[in-house]
């Protein structure tokens, strides 16, 4: 299911309207991913590798067990 609401909407409880379609669209896929990452890129940029961050993390943890 795709959720495609404004970034700045405020916090709250909304009610809702589900339209099913006969086919499924395809072209809000790459729209909603950009979005996403541009929220995200207000806390990390492009260049920071949090999954290779996460890993160390790990690696540290498990290390001092």
């Amino acid at each position: 299911m795709l959720v495609n609401f404004p970034t700045d909407m405020p916090v709250g409880e909304y009610n809702s309207v589900l339209v099913m379609e006969e086919q499924p669209i395809q072209s809000h896929t790459p729209t909603s991913v950009e979005n996403a990452q541009a929220l995200f890129r207000q806390y990390a940029p492009a260049s920071r590798k949090l999954s290779e961050e996460l890993i160390q993390e790990r690696r540290e943890e498990a290390l001092g067990e």
